[in-house]
């Protein structure tokens, strides 16, 4: 930590930015072992007194944590760490979003533990969320989710148009779990925004559905492949990933296998929005 500290605080050439006495090195120490302690959660501990002289020059090192700064390192090792975004799982991970905003927590600005990896436009959506303990989003590092499944989707088939929207079983991930993750659904947007996504995803399963077309129980047969595919993506992404979720959904939805190929044959590849402008 003295290391990320004194690369976040001095140039290069050993000009200092800010000199941090003992006894503040000593209380960015306390205050990180805090963080982990309440696991991220909001807390007037967060801002201690002891830091006051020093927040907003800690603020500020995060510039340092962009491609070009003295803790691009750390920054690469934290995006290199998730395969994808941890928030929608449906766009790699570019940006770090701070779980407790740096405008109101300035001395966490460069805590590795409060910056999540996460997608444009996941960290947009999130935006300067107003931390309230025990609500709001859920913090990647530090939540322990259930090891069933509790992701549900929702599908609406009707003349070949496919809608679905997710839920959580409060069953499963009980309260105010499924709070948070419901909150979470609607504060990112999921449901509209993943929608593009289930589009793009189904289009490339339709080959393997579509060599089952032939067969004479091809309904029991795409209804028996949507189920394992499930299971694989349950081995592939862990519990709970939306991929799973949807082709379960497909599996139980009976106007579905009834014609798939309303949907499947005029399914069409959308194009890839571009890029947005990088979040810091």
């Amino acid at each position: 930590m003295n290391a990320q500290l004194d690369a976040a605080l001095i140039h290069v050439d050993g000009t200092v930015v800010y000199e941090l006495s003992e006894d503040e090195r000593q209380a960015v120490h306390d205050l990180y072992a805090r963080y982990e302690e309440l696991r991220g959660e909001p807390d007037q501990t967060l801002n201690p007194d002891a830091l006051n002289a020093c927040r907003n020059a800690l603020h500020d090192a995060y510039g340092q944590v962009q491609l070009t700064g003295r803790l691009s390192t750390m920054r690469a090792r934290l995006l290199d760490a998730a395969s994808e975004c941890p928030f929608c799982g449906a766009a790699p991970a570019t940006t770090l979003d701070h779980h407790l905003p740096k405008g109101d927590y300035r001395s966490l600005s460069i805590n590795p533990r409060n910056l999540i990896p996460s997608c444009q436009p996941c960290n947009r959506a999130k935006g300067t969320l107003d931390p309230v303990a025990g609500e709001g989003i859920i913090h990647t590092y530090f939540e322990t989710l259930p090891d069933q499944t509790f992701l549900v989707a929702n599908p609406t088939y009707v003349d070949g148009a496919l809608v679905i929207s997710f839920s959580v079983d409060a069953e499963v991930a009980e309260p105010p779990l499924s709070g948070r993750l419901e909150f979470q659904i609607g504060r990112l947007k999921l449901n509209e925004r993943l929608a593009k996504s289930i589009n793009t995803f189904l289009f490339e399963l339709k080959p393997g559905m579509e060599l089952l077309r032939e067969i004479p129980n091809w309904r029991q047969a795409i209804r028996t492949h949507l189920q394992k595919a499930g299971d694989s993506f349950d081995r592939s992404f862990g519990m709970n990933h939306w991929k799973a979720a949807v082709v379960r959904s497909l599996a139980a939805c009976e106007p579905f296998l009834d014609d798939p190929w309303s949907y499947l044959d005029n399914t069409a590849v959308l194009a890839v929005e571009p890029d947005e402008e990088v979040l810091l």
